[in-house]
């Protein structure tokens, strides 16, 4: 196998317009070299983005955080500054397997593998992540709901890069959660997960509401109309009993060995009323392992 190691964005991009199907890009290593091994891809080039420089930074400018796309999970994680803005972010990532693991993945490689069962991309699509995306001639900007595409698989063409995510700092006065589900001891991968943005006006209605499911279907699932449609209602329980129904009624969920799909419907279910309740009552931001 043959391994390309660029220095620059630019050499990257150049490597990626004369390569073909059977050269894949590799960041962190830590997906993509387990498929190598497990005899899944069969890659006869690979272009390692460990030597790029200009990729790895975290910055908040305003009212956005923008993300170098080779940043470690772990530098994320670990991160003060994102740990006081997005700290429901920091805890899901710190939820990713293991903590050598995470110093490996990188944010641009884990969105760009696009695996249904990670927690990163259900708290990133309730936070309005975009992905910044270049190739040698042209540069564009996909929310992650439009990258993220279906099992392994998204909007990058052969010849573009990730080259930053674009995370919109949250309302001052919005809560978040993330409850991420194991069902098996031996698993650190979700059964399900969810995430949930709420914020409220000073008479505690609704004023914006995200609910994003991880695990259970392609990509995080979603109901725009449904959380939508709550807008100017009372952020209480009879809402949520209602967003909760609707989205264990409309999901249509994987079945595999971490769950049946009907037994994902009912955890769907709880686990949405569960995170509802969460940013409806006083207390921390963050994400927490059931």
């Amino acid at each position: 196998m043959r391994v390309l190691r660029p220095q620059t964005i630019a050499e990257t991009l150049h490597l990626l317009d004369e390569a073909g199907d059977d050269s894949k890009l590799i960041a962190g290593g830590t997906a993509l070299m387990l498929m190598i091994r497990n005899g899944l891809l069969f890659p006869e080039q690979l272009i390692a983005l460990d030597r790029v420089s200009g990729l790895d930074y975290i910055n908040v400018e305003g009212n956005v955080i923008r993300l170098g796309a080779l940043t470690s999970l772990r530098a994320l994680e670990r991160s003060a500054r994102l740990q006081k803005v997005v700290p429901t972010l920091t805890g899901a990532l710190g939820l990713v397997a293991n903590h050598r693991v995470r110093q490996r993945a990188t944010i641009g490689g884990n969105l760009s593998e696009a695996d249904y069962a990670s927690d990163p991309p259900a708290v990133l699509t309730t936070l309005g992540c975009q992905v910044r995306i270049v190739s040698t001639n042209s540069e564009r900007v996909l929310p992650l709901s439009d990258f993220l595409v279906s099992y392994y698989e998204t909007a990058l063409e052969h010849n573009e890069l990730v080259n930053e995510v674009l995370v919109p700092v949250p309302s001052p006065t919005a809560r978040t959660t993330y409850i991420k589900y194991v069902s098996r001891s031996a698993e650190d991968r979700p059964c399900v997960g969810v995430a949930a943005y709420l914020d409220r006006d000073e008479g505690g209605r609704c004023t914006d509401l995200r609910v994003a499911v991880a695990g259970a279907t392609a990509t995080p699932f979603a109901l725009a109309d449904v959380t939508d449609g709550c807008r100017g209602s009372q952020a209480d329980g009879t809402t949520w009993r209602e967003v909760a129904a609707a989205y264990s009624e409309s999901i249509e969920p994987i079945d595999d060995a971490r769950g049946s799909a009907t037994y994902r419907k009912h955890v769907v279910g709880s686990l949405v009323r569960r995170a509802l309740d969460a940013v409806s009552t006083p207390g921390e931001n963050g994400a927490i392992r059931l």
